[in-house]
C-alpha cells in the first residue's frame, strides 16, 4: 500500500502535466498518497503513470479515490447496462477528438476527471497534447477577462457528431433525449476546489456564446480557440504500453492527434462532475 513518501512528482511543463513514479495503482493507496496525487492534479491538470497494467476492477479502484465512475455520458447514452471503465479502439473515431476540448461538456454536468490507459498502441502516432486552462485564461489581457468573466455559451453535440460523419453519428442521437442537445456554461469556469478561473469554451463543443451578436460570437470564439493552441500553456505526450494519465476536464482541454492507421485502443473511466459556475 502506498504511502506518499514514496511517491515523486515531477513537472512536465510549468503550465501542464506532471510524471507520478513510485506507485503501482494496482494496489490500494493510503489516504496521504490519495491527497498528494489529488494535489498534483490539481496543480498540474494531468498527471501521468508510467507502466501500469490495470484490468477494468483496478482501474476503476483507482479513480474511486477521486471521485465517483460513471458511463461515459455521450457513448453510453440510453445504454443502461453501459460499464464504467471502457475499453476500445480509437482509429474509427479519431477525427471526433482531433480537436481542443474538454470530455462532453455539453452535458449539464459534464465529467470532472478522466483517466486513459494505452493498452494496444500504433507503431507510429496517436499521441495526446493538453493544454492549461488556467495559464490561458491568465495570458488574456485583463479588459478581455473582464468581458469575458459575464458571458456565457453554447455546448452543443452538433459538431462532434458532424466531425463523425453520418454513418457513426447516427448512433450517438439517443444523447439528445438523455442529455439534450445542448447545454449553456460559462465562458469562465470557477475551479471548485482551487477557487482558480479556467477558460471553459473549446472547439469540440462550444457554438456559440449568448450575450454576443452572431457575428461577435464567431470572432471571439475564434480568438479563444486559437489562443488556447499556444505552446506556452500546452505539453505533447507520447503514449507506450500501460502508461495512464488522469486529468481535470475543469481546468484543461486535450488534443487527441489523429496521425495514425492502426489499432489504438485505450481503456477509459471518468468520473462524475458538477454544474459549471462562474465569476457572476
Amino acid at each position: 500500500m502506498a504511502s506518499a513518501d514514496e511517491i515523486t512528482v515531477t513537472p512536465v511543463t510549468s503550465a501542464v502535466g506532471a510524471v507520478i513514479e513510485g506507485v503501482a495503482l494496482c494496489k490500494p493507496l493510503r489516504q496521504s498518497a490519495v491527497r498528494l496525487l489529488r494535489q498534483a492534479l490539481l496543480d498540474h491538470g494531468v498527471i501521468f503513470f508510467h507502466d501500469q497494467p490495470l484490468n477494468a476492477d483496478e482501474m476503476r479502484a483507482f479513480v474511486s479515490n477521486f471521485g465517483s465512475p460513471i458511463p461515459e455520458p455521450f457513448a453510453a447514452a440510453g445504454m443502461e447496462d453501459r460499464d464504467t471503465v471502457t475499453e476500445g479502439d480509437l482509429e474509427r473515431t479519431k477525427f471526433a477528438t482531433a480537436v481542443w476540448h474538454s470530455d462532453t461538456s455539453y452535458t449539464p454536468e459534464p465529467p470532472m476527471l478522466t483517466a486513459l490507459r494505452a493498452v494496444r498502441l500504433p507503431p507510429l502516432g496517436g499521441d495526446t497534447c493538453w493544454s492549461s486552462m488556467y495559464a490561458a485564461y491568465d495570458a488574456l489581457s485583463e479588459p478581455l477577462r473582464t468581458m469575458l468573466d459575464g458571458l456565457s455559451a453554447v455546448h452543443s453535440m452538433a459538431p462532434v457528431l458532424q466531425r463523425m460523419g453520418s454513418a457513426i453519428g447516427q448512433g450517438y442521437l439517443f444523447n439528445e433525449q438523455v442529455h439534450g442537445a445542448q447545454n449553456t456554461h460559462p465562458v469562465i469556469r470557477i475551479h471548485p476546489e482551487t477557487g482558480r478561473k479556467a477558460l471553459f469554451v473549446n472547439e469540440g463543443w462550444t457554438t456559440r456564446i449568448v450575450e454576443l451578436t452572431p457575428a461577435e460570437s464567431a470572432h471571439v470564439l475564434a480568438i479563444l480557440f486559437e489562443h488556447v493552441k499556444s505552446p506556452d500553456f500546452s505539453m505533447r505526450w507520447q503514449w507506450k504500453p500501460n502508461d495512464v494519465a488522469l486529468w481535470d476536464n475543469r481546468s484543461v482541454q486535450h488534443y487527441a492527434v489523429p496521425d495514425y492507421s492502426s489499432q489504438r485502443v485505450m481503456q477509459r473511466v471518468v468520473l462524475a462532475g458538477d454544474r459549471p459556475f462562474g465569476p457572476h
